[in-house]
C-alpha cells in the first residue's frame, strides 16, 4: 500500500428517508431478504476464534465499526464477540440489500487504523477508487465535493453475491420493483388520475398482472412474495412452496457470503488471527430437500420444521 491517507475522506449524512407506501413491494422484499441477527438461530450458529486478542477484537466491534456507535453510547450494552457479529451480519445484510453492496472505508489516525466507517449514501465502485457521490444540497451545505474519491486499497467491499445475481441485475430488480410500485393500482384508487376514467379498466385486473410481472423479475432471488396475502387463484400451493425453499436457499447463500467477509475483515485488521463462521443450516441440505420436494417427497411436517428451522 502507498502512503496512507489520513482521517475519514468520505462524507456523514443525514439522507431522506423512504416512504414504504410509494415503494410497498420493494420495501417488503428487502425486508424479507435482509438478515437481522434475531433470525439467525443461536443453536445452529457456530463462531470459533483462534486469537490472543478477543477483547480487542470485540472492543473494535463494539466501538470502532461506527455504524454501532449509537447502541452502544445510549444503551450501553455488554457485549461478546457473537453479539457483536450479528449486528456485524445485519449491517452488511442491509447494505447488500439496499445497495447492492458494501463500503466500510478504514480510518487512519497517526498511521494506525482507528475504525471502520460505512460509506453512506450512493456509492459507485470503480476499478482504483471507490467514489462516494454527494447530493448537491448536502456538497453546498458542508462545502464538500459533489464526487469524493476513496483508494480501494482505503475500503472493505463486498458486492452482492453473483452465485445469486450480479449486483447489476440485483440493481435492475429494484429498479423494476420502483416502477412496479409507482403503477400500483392502489395509489391510482386512493388519487384517482384519468387511468380511473378509462372504459374497462380493472383496477384488479391490473394488479394482477403488476403481480405476475414482480413474479418473473425477482426470479433468480426466488423471493415468495409473502405468498399468504396473494391470491391463491393466480399461482399452484406447489409452486408458492417450491419459491419460498429456494428463497431459503438465497438467505444461506447470503449468510454465507457475509462471514466470508467478516473473516476477511477481522484476519485483516488484526494479525496471528483466524476467524471460523459457520452455519449449520448448510446451503447442501437446503438444495436437498428441495430435490426431494420436486421429486414429490414432502410432508406437511418437514415444511414446518423447515419454516421453524431455517432463516
Amino acid at each position: 500500500m502507498g502512503e496512507i491517507k489520513e482521517g475519514q475522506l468520505s462524507l456523514d449524512y443525514e439522507s431522506s428517508r423512504n416512504d414504504f407506501l410509494l415503494k410497498f413491494n420493494s420495501s417488503m422484499f428487502i425486508q424479507d431478504l435482509s438478515i437481522s441477527k434475531y433470525s439467525v438461530k443461536d443453536e445452529f450458529l457456530s463462531i470459533s476464534l483462534d486469537s490472543k486478542k478477543e477483547e480487542e477484537i470485540c472492543e473494535f466491534l463494539a466501538n470502532k465499526v461506527t455504524t454501532f456507535q449509537y447502541r452502544n453510547q445510549y444503551w450501553m450494552n455488554s457485549s461478546n464477540l457473537e453479539d457483536e457479529i450479528l449486528q456485524l451480519i445485519e449491517t452488511i445484510s442491509n447494505q447488500l440489500t439496499n445497495k447492492g453492496h458494501c463500503v466500510f472505508e478504514k480510518v487512519y489516525d497517526a498511521g494506525k487504523l482507528s475504525r471502520l466507517k460505512i460509506v453512506i449514501g450512493e456509492v459507485k465502485i470503480k476499478r482504483n477508487n471507490v467514489v462516494q457521490i454527494i447530493p448537491d444540497t448536502i456538497a453546498l451545505k458542508n462545502e464538500s465535493k459533489n464526487r469524493i474519491s476513496i483508494p480501494k486499497e482505503k475500503c472493505f467491499i463486498i458486492d452482492f453475491p453473483k452465485s445469486i445475481c450480479s449486483r447489476k441485475e440485483y440493481l435492475n430488480i429494484l429498479k423494476k420493483m420502483h416502477e412496479i410500485d409507482s403503477k400500483n393500482p392502489i395509489h391510482s384508487f386512493l388519487n384517482p388520475s384519468s387511468l380511473n376514467k378509462a372504459n374497462g379498466y380493472d383496477m384488479m385486473k391490473h394488479r394482477d398482472k403488476l403481480d405476475i410481472i414482480l413474479k418473473r423479475s425477482t426470479k433468480k432471488v426466488s423471493w415468495h412474495h409473502r405468498e399468504q396475502f396473494s391470491s391463491k387463484e393466480k399461482f399452484s400451493s406447489y409452486y408458492s412452496t417450491l419459491r419460498s425453499l429456494k428463497f431459503r436457499r438465497t438467505k444461506i447463500i447470503m449468510l454465507n457470503h457475509i462471514f466470508d467477509f467478516i473473516k476477511l475483515i477481522i484476519e485483516d485488521v488484526f494479525n496471528e488471527t483466524t476467524l471460523k463462521i459457520s452455519y449449520i443450516k448448510t446451503l447442501n441440505e437446503i438444495d436437498n430437500i428441495i430435490l426431494e420436494y420436486e421429486k414429490g417427497n414432502f410432508t406437511r411436517e418437514q415444511n414446518l420444521k423447515i419454516i421453524k428451522e431455517f432463516m
